[in-house]
């Protein structure tokens, strides 16, 4: 068994040290690029040499020297060689053939960190609860999830490592709690986060989904209450819903601890890149917006070591927001001046074409997009009674039947009534 601190970061290790690559963190496009160049998991990577001012750092992998950033290296998660265990057995190209490593390797890649993140009294800690075996306090009250909640547990041969995260209604910088959250996610980089959602409430709940959208992280959703959901003859093509968010969506009911299993299974399959579901949408904010994103998304990717963690549009869209956090997230940039520059001139144009503050815009787009998309896929129980009941009035209001059907229901309630009034005579 592996202990935790037998981790390491790439950057961590010396000059002439080795280590098996376990884990690549960082933004979606960022672990693209790194595996296209040889850094995958179960790959022997090796440090060649440091640069005077220890930045780029050479390495060797897959018989090949490359040379990454310490902010680069700084994403991938190694185990030292003298950890993973003794061998004399490699191939040239840095594949481990040894049984004891390869499964101190397979360990560690099958340890998924998850976070559940969702509104207030969405079930998320009821869910948490059933998922790990925990026995969290439920309830959005003072002291209850103010911070992180964690357990460990194994499920068909991972290991899962489950945040429960405050309860917030967006991950902005407006509470404490929308801040913690947010630095979880950019600090921790779980592998896989599950937006726990309350399916009585989906337009609101939804709303956190666009901003995690945003962030292009790997997510599922937990439907949660969907037996409510059914209990006022709602129906929802959840299956469908996912399809345009790009998000796979189970249907859970945490007080009975029902779906559980299928979530965790989701899980893995996200994890591990093989659900169809997945895909990065770009929620289209409208052209204005869409042209100041653009714009100051060329001036953020001046700055890789930024984008190696973090996604030029979110933090372009959160720019524009102005977003505190998001511009302190800037701090080590070379051109921070020219990004924010260019975002104050875009929200000023934003602002006077529109009469609104700019987060307020974006906000109204969101909620577009979210609209659109429950029109596609959400009946409303009221909606199939209203239907049913336009029906009946084609019928009782035609210009034809209309007449002879209450002639019909008039002779029915005379002959009712003298019938009925016969009897106690």
């Amino acid at each position: 068994m592996i202990d935790r601190l037998q981790i390491e970061k790439l950057s961590e290790l010396s000059t002439g040290s080795e280590g098996v690559i376990v884990k690549i963190k960082g933004h979606g496009a960022f672990r693209k690029r790194i595996t296209e160049m040889g850094f995958v998991k179960g790959k022997l990577v090796k440090v060649i040499k440091n640069a005077p001012l220890k930045d780029p750092v050479e390495y060797e992998v897959m018989g090949y020297n490359v040379s990454l950033r310490r902010s680069e290296a700084n994403l991938l998660e190694v185990i030292p060689i003298e950890y993973a265990g003794k061998f004399n057995n490699r191939s040239f190209l840095g594949t481990i053939d040894n049984e004891k490593v390869k499964g101190t390797i397979r360990e560690k890649s099958q340890t998924i960190n998850v976070a559940y993140v969702g509104n207030p009294n969405s079930g998320k800690t009821t869910l948490f609860n059933y998922a790990s075996g925990s026995k969290e306090r439920v309830g959005n009250y003072s002291g209850v999830t103010i911070e992180a909640k964690e357990a460990k547990f194994k499920q068909k041969g991972y290991t899962f490592l489950i945040s429960d995260l405050p309860g917030t209604y967006s991950i902005t910088e407006y509470t404490p709690e929308e801040l913690y959250v947010r630095k979880h996610i950019f600090d921790n980089k779980p592998d896989v986060v599950v937006n726990v959602i309350d399916s009585t409430n989906l337009e609101r709940n939804l709303f956190l989904t666009t901003q995690l959208i945003d962030m292009n992280i790997k997510v599922v959703i937990a439907l949660n209450m969907y037996d409510e959901l059914l209990k006022r003859d709602n129906k929802l093509d959840y299956e469908a819903l996912g399809k345009m968010l790009g998000i796979p969506i189970v249907p859970t009911v945490a007080a009975k601890g029902k779906g559980i299993n299928t979530l965790l299974e989701k899980i893995i399959d996200v994890y591990e890149d093989r659900d169809p579901v997945v895909r990065h949408i770009h929620i289209n904010y409208g052209e204005d917006i869409e042209h100041a994103i653009r714009r100051i998304q060329e001036q953020i990717k001046k700055t890789p070591a930024v984008t190696d963690q973090f996604s030029s549009r979110y933090l372009a869209i959160k720019l524009l927001e102005n977003d505190i956090a998001s511009r302190n997230r800037l701090n080590n940039s070379s051109n921070k001046e020219e990004i924010i520059e260019t975002a104050e001139k875009y929200i000023h144009r934003l602002e006077k074409e529109y009469n609104e503050k700019s987060e307020t815009i974006i906000a109204d787009a969101k909620y577009g997009f979210i609209a659109g998309a429950l029109k596609e896929t959400l009946t409303s129980g009221v909606t199939q009674r209203r239907k049913k009941s336009q029906q009946i009035d084609k019928y009782l209001t035609h210009k034809i039947f209309g007449f002879p059907i209450f002639i019909f229901f008039m002779w029915l309630m005379f002959q009712s009534t003298f019938t009925l009034g016969g009897y106690p005579m």
